[in-house]
């Protein structure tokens, strides 16, 4: 039986920057899942693995490190990944 389960980071950036950050954790290959839950008020959330989060909680800290907008960030762990 596998320890895997989904990890999401749920968080608010500024809605000119969604498509950048889709685009930089998509680039990292496996880390996680950019979806776009509302765009008017930058809610974002990244899907990812309990082995690969911490992957994407570093690309983000760098993204905020460059000046994009990454508030309100809530790690949320569950074993049903089709879970909201």
């Amino acid at each position: 039986m596998s320890n895997l389960y989904s990890v999401r980071l749920k968080f608010i950036t500024d809605k000119k920057d969604i498509i950048y950050l889709n685009a930089i954790i998509d680039s990292y290959e496996g880390i996680g899942i950019v979806r776009t839950i509302d765009k008017e008020k930058g809610k974002v959330v990244v899907y990812s693995t309990n082995g690969l989060y911490k992957y994407a909680l570093e690309v983000l800290d760098s993204l905020k490190k460059e000046g994009v907008k990454i508030e309100n960030l809530v790690i949320e762990e569950s074993e049903n990944v089709d879970e909201w």
